[in-house]
């Protein structure tokens, strides 16, 4: 759910444009099954982002459906993606749409809790290489946990983006969360943020595209 007034994201919505007819469809399907997925104008922004950075070697935690997954592989050509899923239904679908798509050989879908995935990773001295690329779209408590995790799989020079930092607006008190459905993640979200915002060797932006997105450089 995005937090920009309905009539402003209708307005920069007329102006989106998937890459491709298959990217269209897989988002439709996102929507009618109501799993989430990145907004259309956290794509947009994203477009731009990908044509500056360039990323060859992207982290995904949070697959889903696999549409983001499939995203940044077909806006980034020469790229290679491992994405983390640990829902089962979720990641069955992400591996079919990631083959329909025909990106499996330039898609991993890894299957099981991020936090452990990522520590597998980072004990595995045999990788090839770190990521230029992380993005951050799971479980919003654990965003922290994440992070650290990220950061030592990262490239000198890497981003690491997440995604809802804002958390449908609960997280300013400008909409309402019923029954503090939400509180933990928002407790832990703005812990999150107090902590990104005091580290001084990093560049942060936090902008309020879609649901919130966070861009943090790490130095070179």
């Amino acid at each position: 759910m995005s937090i920009t007034d309905k009539r402003i994201i209708e307005f920069l919505d007329s102006f989106y444009s998937p890459i491709n007819g298959e990217l269209a469809r897989l988002r439709q399907k996102c929507e009618d099954d109501n799993v989430p997925l990145i907004l259309r104008e956290t794509e947009s922004y994203l477009n731009t982002f990908l044509k500056i950075t360039k990323p060859k070697d992207i982290l995904e935690i949070g697959t889903a459906y696999g549409y983001s997954a499939c995203y940044f592989a077909t806006a980034c050509e020469d790229s290679h993606v491992t994405t983390i899923e640990r829902a089962p239904h979720m990641y069955r679908n992400a591996v079919s749409n990631i083959e329909a798509m025909k990106l499996s050989d330039r898609i991993n879908v890894r299957f099981g809790d991020a936090n452990d995935i990522l520590d597998s990773i980072i004990g595995d001295n045999s990788r090839d290489s770190d990521f230029d690329l992380i993005f951050i779209d799971a479980a919003k408590s654990h965003y922290r946990e994440f992070f650290d995790r990220a950061e030592k799989l990262a490239r000198p020079g890497a981003s690491i983006v997440c995604d809802n930092m804002l958390i449908h607006g609960y997280l300013t008190g400008s909409t309402v969360d019923p029954g503090h459905r939400h509180r933990t993640s928002v407790k832990r979200m703005k812990e999150f943020l107090e902590y990104l915002n005091g580290r001084k060797d990093l560049t942060i932006s936090l902008l309020s595209c879609g649901d919130g997105l966070s861009i943090v450089k790490l130095d070179d």
